[in-house]
């Protein structure tokens, strides 16, 4: 009885979160999109919500139609006696409504590929001169290489202002027509002269490329673990989608997530499971027309528009209306902010600058501080550590930077952590698996109270995996945040959202295509909660870093937009 009273309150909540993002992107964007306003908006699109919403409430059954299906749902139907449980239902639904919006293109040639240097680019209602405040719209008319308009959508394209002179940057907004016409929606910030730039990141025929291709398997990385008692150590392999007759270990047994199987060694059992490495397959689901789409040359291609810069001046005598202090809670908007001599300022609230060590450490006195995620998380750490000289490191032993810290201050009672977000995560040499749970776990075992802080970043190493497996973490983050937020509404919570890369090598299974899915479907889970949100996606791609660990500038902002929200 309390379980079914616990699922009727946990599905009337979902609705009714799902009818409040319904309403707020309804106000502010076209009701229909494809991947080319979704991978430039700052919500799950309307149609995803609310089609979502008809789902939780009709309970639609979900066919997926790749590999997937039965590692995914054969798994949950054997945990959940026969029948796929709550959580499951809700990524099923999720995925398919994120299908939805994929770009469904298939081609032939090369040629008829968009193909940056044919395509067309204006300004709707150009002025010599613009007010700080202005709305700038361009409009893209993509073509493919023989020089033919393209007749649908679904490009991944980013666009950005900027004065280098003045050290300021903004993204664009970006709203697919589905017909090859783009628009590109830019708020001009700060006066002087602003240029224009817009990059095509991948084409639709690789956006339909690398969402297929993301679900064909687990191929792009191979897992070992090493089991551990007295006398051996045996390495055993081990994998989401483990094909085997031997017996097995779930090291994910007892959590609301996918099994993640090891072969277990005779005589050995899973309970001396240590440590775990990981390795590149170099493994590959693209065909042989469809690789040289993601030439070098093909990738984060600029766009030619010969526009001329903007000229903007501040037209008004007038102050502008002061901003309330950033806080958690508080709306989350696209684009986030902008730069102007390389400091951040949020559009929706005013951020603190902590310019002293006084400053930070006046901040910090009696929290204790929880900080989890990847390497762009180290950085955090790294920067806290090199710029609050109190802080002192204590030695938890372990190799490499994934390794668990401890930093204290003794006399201000100030305690800093930092844990990796627990499997899958994706690191070259063997590390402990036994002192990290998951994300939803960590939390779950916080008290709480008003010195407490929570911050974290999830989704670099989930982009070497099918969505599946970031939506269930990402539904699990939230339901684990609402029930430390429930116990402990004190606590503060704040994610930091992931950064843009340079497209490396391996983009195949690391582009950013895959990393702003993931950003969009988090965001969009999370914004209704008290939390803040440190909008890295949105400082990247201002700054224009084009690399997962920005240099110290924007780690810097992100730091004290993250401090203003605690202090």
């Amino acid at each position: 009885m309390a379980m079914t009273t616990n699922f009727k309150r946990c599905l009337l909540l979902a609705v009714v979160v799902i009818f409040t993002l319904t309403v707020g992107v309804q106000r502010g964007l076209p009701k229909f999109l494809t991947l080319g306003h979704f991978c430039q908006s700052n919500s799950i699109p309307a149609t995803l919500s609310t089609n979502l919403q008809d789902d939780l409430r009709i309970n639609r059954k979900v066919m997926l139609t790749n590999p997937l299906k039965d590692i995914l749902e054969g798994a949950n139907h054997t945990q959940m006696n026969g029948g796929p449980d709550e959580t499951e239902q809700q990524v099923i639904k999720i995925f398919s409504e994120v299908d939805k919006l994929m770009p469904k293109v298939t081609f032939t040639h090369l040629d008829s590929t968009t193909c940056t240097e044919k395509s067309k680019v204006s300004i709707l209602s150009p002025k010599e001169r613009y007010c700080i405040g202005d709305e700038v719209t361009v409009q893209l008319d993509m073509h493919d290489y023989l020089g033919n308009r393209k007749k649908y959508g679904g490009d991944m394209l980013r666009a950005r202002i900027y004065s280098p002179d003045l050290m300021a940057g903004a993204s664009g907004r970006i709203t697919d027509l589905h017909n090859g016409t783009y628009h590109v929606q830019f708020t001009l910030f700060w006066a002087g002269i602003v240029k224009i730039s817009l990059f095509l990141i991948h084409p639709s025929e690789a956006v339909a490329t690398l969402w297929r291709a993301r679900h064909s398997g687990f191929k792009y990385v191979a897992h070992k673990v090493k089991f551990i008692n007295a006398t051996h150590s045996i390495e055993a392999k081990c994998a989401y989608d483990l094909d085997t007759e031997e017996e097995v270990c779930n090291i994910m047994e007892n959590r609301d997530e996918y099994p993640f199987y090891c072969i277990r060694p005779a005589h050995m059992p899973c309970a001396t499971i240590t440590q775990m490495t990981s390795y590149f397959t170099h493994e590959s689901y693209f065909t042989d027309l469809e690789r040289p789409l993601f030439d070098r040359s093909r990738i984060r291609a600029a766009i030619p528009h010969g526009l001329q810069d903007l000229n903007v001046i501040q037209c008004s005598n007038e102050a502008a209306p002061a901003k309330e202090k950033c806080r958690t809670g508080m709306k989350h908007e696209v684009p986030a902010g902008y730069f102007l001599q390389n400091v951040w300022h949020p559009v929706y609230c005013s951020m603190n600058r902590f310019p002293s060590l006084e400053d930070k450490n006046g901040c910090l006195k009696g929290k204790s501080l929880h900080l989890i995620g990847d390497s762009t998380m180290v950085q955090w750490n790294t920067f806290l550590t090199g710029r609050i000289s109190t802080l002192k490191e204590i030695d938890l032993y372990g190799e490499g930077w994934q390794r668990n810290r401890l930093l204290v201050d003794l006399d201000r009672n100030i305690q800093l952590r930092f844990q990796k977000h627990g499997n899958p995560f994706v690191f070259l040499i063997y590390y402990s698996i036994l002192e990290n749970p998951i994300l939803p776990e960590m939390i779950a075992r916080v008290g709480g109270n008003k010195n407490t802080v929570i911050t974290f970043t999830v989704g670099a190493h989930f982009r070497l995996y099918p969505l599946h497996l970031f939506i269930r973490r990402a539904l699990n983050i939230r339901k684990a945040l609402q029930e430390l937020l429930l116990r402990s509404p004190e606590t503060k919570v704040v994610l930091k959202t992931e950064n843009t890369s340079s497209e490396p090598e391996n983009f195949e299974a690391m582009s950013d295509f895959h990393g702003y899915i993931q950003y969009q479907i988090l965001n969009s889970l999370l914004k209704d909660l008290k939390i803040g949100i440190v909008d890295a996606w949105d400082m990247t791609t201002a700054f224009a870093t084009n690399n997962m660990h920005p240099p110290q500038n924007v780690v810097e902002n992100e730091i004290n937009l993250f401090f203003t929200f605690l202090c």
